[in-house]
């Protein structure tokens, strides 16, 4: 099974966040599919932080006025020694695009681009402003990387120290599962990361889609919310189907954001 964790580790998915044209109307979209209400502000202190079941999950955030362009999402990781790890980003031939050590008394962030230009986000933070859930229905529960350039997974690799192994192999196209390697922290409540998958690359260089970090969020019934994304304005990229990890759907919100919805299957009886 996938991993769960209510704190995230070193290493591991920390934060999602969606800027969008129309931050009003996100929210409404994302509180009907997922069940989120919104409580206080994102980890950067910015934007509004999605909440369910009392954890925090992700953030929605307005863009920058007189930018006109479709939603997206950025995925953070947890750092721990965040200058560190701007050093072996370099190192590993990633580039930093845009970094804020310190920019409050517990917390540093960065976006950054992988080795092939991909973008993500990194936050070191010593308190509780991160996601308090992964794995869970309405959480994020699997990340899922659509590189262009399989050198891609041996920077991964390198800076955040996880290990990966294949779970399907085709002439045309490979797919591997990430998970955090035996030297990466823990905590007692993130134990259950160890080892686990915590989501997949896949080489995407024959299909026309960008290279980009994609979230799986977890809902009881996948098929159920595909025909909502519809009726909420969203549309299907890909319909529901069987995976390897559970019955997955793709789909795009009415700002054109990309995302997956997965219905986890049930562990097998013994």
């Amino acid at each position: 099974m996938p991993a769960q964790y209510t704190v995230p580790p070193a290493g591991a998915p920390c934060w999602f966040d969606l800027t969008t044209p129309d931050l009003e109307a996100s929210s409404a979209f994302y509180a009907a599919l997922l069940g989120w209400e919104f409580s206080g502000a994102g980890p950067m202190g910015m934007g509004s932080a999605a909440v369910h079941g009392g954890r925090r999950l992700a953030g929605l955030s307005p863009q920058p006025e007189g930018q006109d362009s479709p939603a997206f999402w950025t995925l953070y990781f947890r750092v721990d020694g965040f200058d560190e790890f701007m050093a072996g980003l370099e190192k590993a031939r990633g580039r930093p695009l845009m970094a804020v050590p310190g920019f409050d008394t517990d917390a540093s962030v960065a976006l950054a681009a992988d080795s092939t230009g991909t973008a993500f986000g990194v936050l070191e933070y010593g308190d509780e402003r991160g996601m308090g859930a992964f794995g869970t229905p309405g959480a994020l529960a699997w990340a899922e990387l659509f590189t262009k350039d399989m050198r891609a997974v041996e920077f991964y690799r390198t800076v955040f120290g996880w290990e990966t192994s294949p779970l399907s192999q085709t002439e045309e196209q490979s797919y591997l599962g990430f998970a955090l390697g035996s030297s990466s922290s823990n905590t007692a409540d993130s134990a259950t990361a160890d080892g686990a998958l915590l989501g997949g690359i896949l080489d995407a260089s024959a299909l026309e889609v960008p290279a980009h970090w994609e979230a799986h969020f977890a809902v009881e019934d996948v098929d159920a919310a595909a025909a909502q994304v519809v009726e909420l304005g969203g549309d299907v990229l890909a319909a529901p189907h069987d995976s390897f990890h559970g019955r997955v759907g793709r789909f795009v919100d009415p700002h054109l954001a990309a995302f997956t919805l997965v219905s986890f299957a049930a562990p097998e009886s013994e």
